[in-house]
């Protein structure tokens, strides 16, 4: 099997964007899935829509699967592939090329120190741009 062969197909470019979309609105979290304010006494926003602060991975979730998705037990194989889809091609792809300066896997690359919104959201959209092209370069 060809590398070529091996890459992601689908709509991956649209999940990266949503993923995005998501920390735009609801915010980022370097750490965990989501944060969800254990003993937070302020009547926050994420209390009454369920919609956290998120981490790359917990975005990438509720882009797929509609909002903040703590399991992956009872999903369909095309949500899987979905998924797993995303964050191959977003992991790859901070490998690869990078963004921000650095080369590194995912998680590395989310909790180095300095690490913002920004960059995340913008790494994200640059990532799903780059899908688009490569997947326009495949077509042709």
């Amino acid at each position: 099997m060809s590398i070529v062969t091996a890459l992601p197909t689908g709509n991956v470019h649209a999940v990266l964007d949503r993923a995005a979309l998501y920390l735009g609105q609801h915010g980022w979290t370097p750490t965990g899935l989501y944060d969800v304010h254990d003993g937070c006494r302020a009547k926050c926003a994420c209390h009454r829509t369920g919609l956290y602060p998120a981490s790359i991975l917990g975005a990438i979730r509720a882009a797929v699967f509609g909002g903040p998705r703590w399991y992956l037990t009872g999903i369909t194989d095309a949500e899987q592939h979905a998924y797993s889809a995303a964050v191959e091609w977003f992991n790859t792809y901070l490998i690869a090329v990078g963004h921000d300066g650095q080369h590194a896997p995912v998680f590395a690359w989310e909790t180095t120190p300095g690490r913002t919104p920004a960059h995340v959201t913008q790494a994200l959209c640059a990532a799903a741009i780059a899908y688009r092209t490569h997947t326009i370069r495949r077509a042709a």
